[in-house]
């Protein structure tokens, strides 16, 4: 078999899987329902927080405005090592947010990454029976609270909430894009049953859950998966995820504007790829591979080597199946002008990801000033 043969049918195959994955995706989503439960948890709120003294006010003004229960409701700020004045600008909303705390998240032990150490400094400091985490680059709506709560039925065991981003100037509009099928994604394996991804912008779990699963396990010393990876280790106990879709519950946050600063980020996102369970890893490995056998093909046709027709085929193949999952998306997050972005979008993501994933699961991870392990 010829290299140009094994180009074409790696291209072909890869594709079938991609379009039924997509297929599934929207599948997913369709299978998605509103949960209705009436009764009134206690959580608890973790805002893991190292030098965010440029948003921190913004976020918190947001929490002042929760229309959840003060009795209900524990609203947690856990300074992790900040060297600015964060702390200082999360005490000044003391006299605005009844019961905020603001606490240290200490030293760092050997084996779990910063944001976990914050995160489990703040599980420890409260009691609620739900855990509920955001960043400091969120403003989440008056009714955040009150919306990932109904979502918590007797047999849920953890909320995958939707986060927006926001942005300016090119970047800022793929970074949109992309936080856009970041949630396709998470909410189409949600509905077909198979958590895999969330975002610690929006997260909820149940203390127990959190317990059951051992914490973050093994997997905390991880750059990333503070909400992904503990996703799929509640998830894997058999424990019942659902995804909110009640647009009260959905949480805007600041979006990369500069191209380094997004290609870090996802870089440390991707990075927790590196601890994903084999099955999760062979169905990534044959999705990725289709972006390069997209490039290559299209390579070759333009010289000549592959008939343009079938490279166009290809291509019109897998817009048609992207643009259904993201029209349904769009219905689902109420998520408007997605068109033009996903036209640009088709034409640069196999070649930014065919680079971006393998750079990913290499090196170290450098994250607000710390190299960490992937």
């Amino acid at each position: 078999m010829t290299v140009i043969e094994i180009v074409f049918w790696l291209t072909c195959f890869c594709g079938l899987i991609w379009a039924a994955a997509v297929f599934a995706l929207a599948f997913g989503m369709a299978r998605l329902r509103h949960s209705h439960s009436y009764a009134k948890p206690t959580i608890a709120i973790l805002i893991a927080a190292r030098n965010e003294e440029e948003c921190i006010s913004d976020c918190l003004a947001a929490i002042e405005k929760q229309d959840y229960p003060e009795n209900l409701r524990e609203i947690v700020v856990i300074n992790d090592n900040s060297d600015d004045s964060t702390a200082d600008i999360a005490r000044s909303f003391r006299d605005k947010i009844p019961g905020l705390r603001i606490i240290d998240a200490g030293e760092l032990p050997e084996g779990i990454a910063p944001k976990k150490n914050a995160l489990i400094a703040g599980i420890k400091a409260t009691s609620s029976d739900i855990i509920l985490t955001t960043d400091t680059d969120c403003q989440p709506p008056p009714g955040w609270i009150s919306g990932i709560a109904t979502c918590f039925e007797q047999d849920v065991d953890a909320v995958v909430g939707y986060s927006p981003l926001t942005g300016r100037g090119l970047i800022g509009a793929l970074a949109r894009f992309d936080g856009f099928i970041s949630a396709i994604i998470s909410a189409g394996t949600t509905g077909l049953g198979y958590p895999g991804s969330s975002v610690g912008r929006n997260f909820a779990y149940r203390r127990q859950a959190w317990l059951d699963a051992g914490g973050f396990g093994s997997d905390a010393a991880a750059a990333s998966g503070d909400d992904d990876l503990l996703l799929q280790r509640i998830a894997s106990r058999g424990k019942k995820v659902v995804f909110a879709t009640d647009p009260n519950s959905f949480v805007p946050a600041r979006g990369k504007e500069k191209f380094p600063e997004w290609w870090r980020m996802k870089r440390r996102h991707y990075s927790a790829a590196r601890r994903y369970k084999p099955g999760l890893v062979i169905a990534g490995t044959l999705l990725y591979l289709f972006n390069p056998a997209l490039v290559i093909m299209t390579i070759m046709a333009a010289a000549g080597h592959i008939d343009p027709i079938v490279a166009v085929g290809v291509w019109g193949a897998k817009i048609s199946a992207d643009g259904l999952a993201l029209s349904r998306g769009s219905r689902l997050f109420h998520h408007q002008g997605w068109v033009f972005p996903w036209l640009i979008g088709e034409i640069l993501s196999p070649v930014i990801f065919t680079i971006l994933l393998p750079v990913s699961m290499v090196g170290r991870i450098n994250w607000k000033g710390r190299k960490l392990d992937g």
